[in-house]
This record gives structure tokens, sequence and C-alpha cells, in this order.
């Protein structure tokens, strides 16, 4: 076996060599190429910050006059046109489209306020025309002084008539004597009335009681099974405590129509009570099914969730339990 003297170990080959100087050669440019940088890029100018040190400032600008009216211009233009409105004495239950876009409205506003009277709506006081779906605060402050709502009977009578135009001594009161009467305005004679028969058209003959009031009346009475007392009136849906109020003097309770027995009804019939939950009618159901039927009210009031006493007070005159 040859021994290898030291000097072999370090001993390199040409082609060894040549790789090493290559390597040295790109280190070397490695290192030197970014001193180059400068002399190899042309230097910028100094930013000019006039204009940013303006706006800060809100002081004129000495330079670049053209970029500023530029911003000027788009400032300008950014902000919407003002619109000309003509302020006027209007009936928003009679005024036009066109009206209501002179008064400074837009057109879309002006048309959602003829789409809520064609479908039946009028305005009674200046607040109801603040309810209109779009309608500006600013622009309701605007108009408010200019809102003049005339009656019913007036606006009817409103239009001259031929015959009065041939009189120069007529009155200009507008007349009044051939005006249509709705329901409320028709003089009601006091009649008092049972709360779990009368008809709608009996409903009708109390005071302020109109045909809608009337059906919804009885249409939350035949859901009950009858009102178990002259109070269940109030909670028809709609209906002014003053008009309950009003009416209540002539109102006469009765028993309940119809009941409904907790240990023969499916889900669906506890659901439809108006007095009871979705919820209560399903844990009413699970009690029923685990622990049978209920023999009397006590035995009903045992279910502990879902009820509370005030409740069982109210469901007490419509529960039967045969």
């Amino acid at each position: 076996m040859r021994n290898y003297t030291l000097q072999e170990y370090f001993a390199y080959t040409r082609l060894e060599r040549s790789a090493c100087s290559v390597l040295i050669v790109l280190c070397v440019s490695g290192f030197l190429l970014p001193l180059t940088f400068p002399f190899l890029i042309k230097k910028s100018g100094k930013p000019d910050f006039t204009e940013v040190q303006h706006f800060a400032s809100l002081t004129p600008a000495p330079k670049s006059t053209a970029g500023l009216a530029h911003t000027a211009n788009f400032t300008r233009s950014a902000k919407p046109a003002a619109t000309s409105a003509e302020l006027f004495t209007f009936d928003p239950n009679t005024a036009s489209k066109e009206e209501f876009v002179r008064l400074g409205l837009s057109p879309r506003t002006a048309q959602t306020i003829l789409n809520y009277r064609a479908k039946g709506g009028k305005f009674f006081k200046k607040e109801d025309f603040e309810r209109i779906y779009g309608l500006r605060s600013e622009d309701f402050a605007r108009l408010a002084p200019w809102i003049n709502i005339q009656a019913p009977e007036l606006r009817w009578n409103n239009a001259p008539r031929a015959s009065e135009s041939q009189h120069a001594t007529a009155s200009a009161e507008p007349r009044r004597e051939h005006a249509p009467k709705n329901f409320s305005s028709v003089e009601k004679t006091a009649v008092t009335i049972d709360i779990n028969r009368a008809t709608a058209e009996e409903w009708q003959q109390l005071k302020g009681i109109g045909p809608g009031y009337s059906k919804r009346i009885v249409n939350y009475r035949e859901k009950l099974g009858g009102f178990s007392s002259v109070e269940m009136v109030s909670e028809t849906y709609g209906l002014p405590d003053s008009t309950f109020e009003t009416i209540r003097p002539y109102l006469l309770a009765s028993p309940v129509f119809r009941k409904i027995n907790v240990n023969t009804a499916s889900l669906e019939e506890l659901k439809n009570h108006p007095l009871i939950s979705n919820f209560q009618a399903t844990v009413l159901l699970n009690y029923r099914l685990q622990h049978g039927h209920f023999p009397d009210m006590a035995s009903l009031k045992k279910i502990g969730a879902a009820f509370k006493e005030s409740d069982w007070e109210r469901l007490e005159a419509y529960i039967s339990f045969n």
C-alpha cells in the first residue's frame, strides 16, 4: 500500500485550480457591483411636495396651480347640483307628480307618494306626510308650513260648478250638502250587542267601528272560540284603545261557544289557538303522552314548563277535559 505525503493531500489538479479562480472572481464581483449603482443609475430630482403642503396647511400653493385648478373642478363636480325648488301651498292628497317635483322632491319620491295614494292611502295630518318612504327629514321640514290638507267633504266640492259661476254673489265657501258620507261620519245610534253573537254588520252599528274593524273582531272571535270577557275584544289586532273605550259600555259578555279538549286535541289544533304558542302546544302534548289524560285544571297546571299562572287564567275559559 502506497503512503501519501502531506503535500499530496493539499495539491489541486489543473481543473480544480481553474474552478477556484472563477469562484473568486464571482465573489469579488458580487461585492463590488453595488458600489457601481450610483454611477449606472441617473439620480432623479427632488420630489415636489408643494401641493401636498398646500392641502395640509390650507394655504395657496405658489407653484403648480394647474393641478389645484383640476382638483377644485373635481370638488365642485362631486357635489350634487342644487335643485331649484318652488314653494307653494299644496294638498298631498291631490297634488300631482309634477307639483311634487316643483316642490323640490325627487321624481322617485313623488312616484312613491302617488303609489301610496293609488293603494288607498290618505294623509289626515301633516305628520302622515313625513312617513312617506324616501322622504328626507329636511324636505319635510321645508315643506311642512306649506301643507294644507282639506277635509274629505271640502275636497269633494272644491271644483266650481256652472250654476255657481253664474251668480257673482254666491258664497265663496264650498258647498257641503252633497258631500258623500263614509261610515265614520254617519250618525250611529247607541245599541248594545252581544260580543259572541253579534254579526259583522251589528258591530258596525257602534261608533268608530267600520267594515275593517268589524271583520277583524269577528275573525279573531272565531279563532278564539268566543270572547271570554269584554276586555278580550281590545286584543283584536289594530283596534285602537280609544275606540275600544268608546264602545265598551255597549258590549255584553256571554260564554264562549267553542272550547278545546286538551285530552284529545292534536298538535295542530293546539297550535291554532291564539292563546297557545307553538312551544306551549308541543310541551302540553308531550306531557299528556307521558302522564296520560288530564282529569281537571289542577292536573293540567302541573306542567311546570312553558306556562305561567297568567297563561292558565286566560286559557281556563277555553279548556275542556271531556
